[in-house]
């Protein structure tokens, strides 16, 4: 595989535009199969493969679009490829042909990098998207992440919700928390996923890691077996619909400690979703059960950084206290906004950690007002201006 062009992708931190066309990534022409494309993700450190019948393929660098310098795939390339995705299990490509779309998981040979793939149809074409999976696991410095984070890890029971868009770093922040129990306490971890994305080996706990598909037909199957081989923590890699809401809530109010993901796009907006996903039978108890079981829930979303390289977490968090408690609990969820922003009770807004991370120059000022919830509010703070109107929340 020839060399990227990326030397050449060096941005001033005063003049970058983030929006500008990215160079794109060179790679020597030949017939390409699909490892080729897979360590070209791996070299430019890229976080997404995007294939497709007709198109030329495209890798995510640092969340912008990077086209490769190479023909467009045909039909018979991508046919081959979806073929080494499936591993050749015919249920697989007969899912694909059924429903449209179909997920799995792939590994480079020696584990060089493993791959969360999701194959599906565009206009009777074979397209598919691999997303790269960081196998080694995160930890707090080096992901950015606020101390009161950390800190969810020290709880023995309860329930902790990470919300976000796809491709948030949910995950991420996930495994930095599992990782830092698994290094600090004895403790049965029995995590759930489609598919495993951090691979976490026995330290002080003994961690059992399900696969949907490959080590449970189902993910309603697994959650239901879970709940009887013991589990202290439990983590659901995603509340999908009710029957998974209802086993988390069921979990964290017998004593046990449950992480989960739900997309939302800000704390406030999670517990509304999480809310409608209730059994109309049991809303009286789920609700009661999430008010009183509900340690915080932590919102991200991923900023550029200044220099152009990499990018940032920002993180919005409501940590249960008292006040949020009651309001979960009367149903008054409009009132959740304004707790947000407690930042003595531990909570802060995206806005409030944006104004911080500008302020430590990590981010540009284009990039802070991309993201705000409130503009006007926040270009007041960051020129160090605010009163009752514009407070941050």
């Amino acid at each position: 595989m020839a060399g990227t062009a990326l030397e050449d992708y060096k941005p001033n931190a005063d003049t970058v535009d983030h929006d500008a066309p990215a160079p794109a990534i060179h790679i020597e022409e030949r017939t390409l199969k699909l490892k080729d494309f897979l360590r070209t993700v791996v070299k430019v450190g890229g976080s997404d493969l995007h294939l497709q019948a007709g198109s030329i393929p495209m890798i995510r660098v640092d969340g912008r679009a990077r086209f490769l310098d190479c023909p467009p795939a045909t039909d018979e390339q991508m046919d081959e490829m979806c073929r080494e995705l499936a591993y050749n299990k015919q249920d697989l490509l007969e899912t694909l042909e059924k429903k449209g779309s179909v997920d799995c998981a792939y590994a480079l040979p020696n584990n060089e990098a493993r791959f969360r793939v999701n194959m599906f149809h565009s206009r009777t074409k074979y397209a598919c998207v691999l997303r790269r999976i960081v196998t080694k696991i995160p930890n707090f410095t080096d992901l950015n992440l606020p101390k009161i984070v950390e800190d969810l890890a020290d709880f023995h029971r309860g329930i902790v919700v990470v919300a976000g868009t796809t491709g948030s770093g949910k995950s991420t922040s996930l495994a930095a928390i599992i990782g830092k129990i698994n290094g600090t306490r004895s403790e049965r971890i029995i995590t759930i996923e489609d598919p495993i994305e951090y691979q976490h080996e026995n330290r002080k706990s003994l961690v059992s890691q399900v696969e949907v598909g490959q080590d449970t037909e189902s993910f309603e199957y697994a959650l239901k077996a879970a709940m009887r081989q013991d589990p202290d923590t439990l983590l659901i890699g995603e509340i999908r619909d009710t029957f998974s809401l209802t086993t988390a809530l069921r979990a964290s109010d017998t004593g046990h400690l449950v992480f989960t993901t739900i997309h939302a796009t800000n704390a406030s907006m999670a517990v509304q979703r999480i809310v409608s996903l209730f059994d109309p039978n049991q809303k009286e108890l789920m609700q009661q059960q999430l008010a009183l079981n509900l340690n915080a829930i932590i919102c991200q979303r991923l900023a550029k950084k200044r220099d152009g390289k990499g990018r940032v977490p920002v993180i919005e968090i409501m940590v249960a206290t008292p006040l949020v408690r009651k309001y979960i609990l009367d149903g008054e969820f409009d009132k959740l906004k304004g707790s947000v922003g407690n930042k003595e009770a531990g909570s802060q807004s995206f806005d409030q950690h944006l104004v911080e991370l500008f302020h430590k120059q990590v981010i540009d000022v284009n990039e802070a007002k991309r993201l705000a919830t409130n503009v006007d509010a926040l270009t007041l703070a960051l020129r160090g201006i605010g009163n009752s109107d514009t407070k941050l929340r």
